[in-house]
Order: structure tokens, then C-alpha cells, then sequence
């Protein structure tokens, strides 16, 4: 017979975990799924009130097992969609899309690269190779590189003055599991999806990376000093984590198909 009983981070500041009664288990076996849920499988008899002191010793083994699951390339979808708005949240900006094409010249090299510009309030053009979808996705997230690092490394700044915490240096990239890391020298990597979230979830993230200025780990100290800055922080850490299922497919994209 199996159980499962849900425990939360917020609660005991140690990672989300699920408890699994085994009548077959002989010996407390911690799990790592796929997608970073942790289970821990425990004998019938066992006193579940040692868990966490279980969990506590265990923590590093914890997260090189969810470093190594976020390090994977994340799964894309093959034929994403070129858009026609992008809407990013983070800024309360809509764009409308449009695609030109450019006719090759001669001597014009087989890979040539698409250039997106804005042209006025509110419009984005995309200009590039006829046919070559992937390179219009590749501008149109090198267009949104450029967006989040004149307004997400501003806000980074902001925030860390008004929480007196300090950074090294600030950075924007195209992560592939995470919303942002920082390094153990303090440089904080801002991933440009960011753009695609509310401003409330957006404030969460780069307070998280601030935090790990402090403390470079997910210990009892870090998710109080997470309480300090971010009083519902677990609240914006579960919908950060279902915001990243809503995500447009164009920004993984290298080979897109026009719109229908």
C-alpha cells in the first residue's frame, strides 16, 4: 500500500518534497523524477518527523540532482509558430509582427542573417531571406536580448538598492531551464524569457538571484532571508514555475513555420 503526503518549501524551508509510505521500503530512499520533484520513500513504521533533518544532510546530493536535470536541453517543440503580436508582460508592451522578405542578390552568402527593427510605436519588422524562418526566429530573439538588457539589468540595479543587496555584474542570456542564476563571484545572468512575465514574478526572480548573493545555496537561511525581501515568495515561486508552460514556442524555435 502507498500514501503521499505534500510538503511545502515555505513551510519547512527545505526543498518541495512528497512522502511515499512503502510497506515494501526497508530503509528511507530519496528520488529524483524527471522534472525535479523529489519524493521521499519512507517504511510504514517510519517517524516522518525525521525528514528533515534527513533532507538537511542530504541537500547537496539534492541539488547536483536538480542541477544536472536543469542543465538538460530542454525539450522544443519542432515546428513552432513565427508570431504576428508579442506581448511582453515584464514591460506591459504589445508588438505587432511584421515579416518582409529579402530577396537574395548575387554572390548573396546561403545563409544570410533577418534583421528585426522597430518601425514606429507598438511595430516590430522583420526583414530576412524568403523562406528562412529559422533566421527571423533567431532575430526576433536577438531583437528581445536587446529589450530585456536596457530594461531588466536597470531593474536588477533598482531593486538591489531599495533591498540593500549588491551584485558583481548583471548579464543577459537565452537559458534554457532556469529564469536566472548567479555565479559564486556575484554575476547575476537574467534570462530574456523574463520579459514574457508579469512585473510582480519578474521582481521575484531577480530578488531570488540578489538573495543568493548572500546566501549561494537554497538553506533555512536563504528562504528567510527570500521571507525578508519577498513575503509571498512561495506563491510567485509556484506561478513562475507554471508561467515558464505559457511561454511562446518561437523563442526556442531554429526551425519555425510561418503563420497559419
Amino acid at each position: 500500500m502507498v500514501t503521499g503526503v505534500l510538503q511545502g518549501e515555505a513551510a519547512t524551508g527545505l526543498p518541495a518534497f512528497t512522502v511515499r509510505v512503502s510497506d515494501r521500503a526497508r530503509r528511507v530512499r530519496l528520488v529524483m523524477g524527471g522534472g525535479g520533484e523529489l519524493t521521499v520513500v519512507v517504511p510504514r513504521r517510519f517517524d516522518q518527523r525525521a525528514i528533515p533533518a534527513i533532507l538537511e544532510a542530504k541537500r547537496p546530493w539534492i541539488e547536483r540532482a536538480r542541477a544536472r536535470i536543469e542543465a538538460r536541453p530542454a525539450p522544443r517543440a519542432a515546428d513552432p509558430v513565427l508570431p504576428d503580436r508579442i506581448t511582453l508582460a515584464a514591460l506591459g508592451e504589445e508588438w505587432k509582427v511584421e515579416f518582409r522578405s529579402r530577396p537574395a542578390g548575387p554572390g548573396t552568402p546561403k545563409r544570410q542573417a533577418a534583421v528585426a527593427r522597430e518601425a514606429g510605436e507598438g511595430r516590430l519588422v522583420v526583414s530576412g531571406p524568403a523562406g528562412d524562418e529559422s533566421a527571423s526566429c533567431r532575430a526576433l530573439i536577438e531583437w528581445l536580448r536587446r529589450r530585456a538588457r536596457s530594461t531588466l539589468v536597470a531593474r536588477l540595479e533598482e531593486l538591489a538598492h531599495v533591498h540593500g543587496l549588491n551584485f558583481e555584474r548583471a548579464a543577459v542570456r537565452h537559458q534554457r531551464t532556469r529564469w536566472a542564476s548567479c555565479s559564486p563571484r556575484g554575476t547575476i545572468s537574467l534570462n530574456l524569457r523574463l520579459m514574457f512575465l508579469e512585473p510582480v514574478l519578474v521582481d521575484h526572480v531577480l530578488i531570488h538571484e540578489l538573495c543568493h548573493t548572500r546566501e549561494l545555496n537554497h538553506s533555512t537561511r536563504f528562504w528567510a532571508l527570500m521571507q525578508a525581501h519577498d513575503p509571498d515568495y512561495a506563491l510567485h515561486r509556484r506561478q513562475a514555475r507554471d508561467a515558464w508552460r505559457s511561454l511562446p514556442s518561437w523563442i526556442d524555435g531554429t526551425k519555425a513555420r510561418p503563420r497559419v
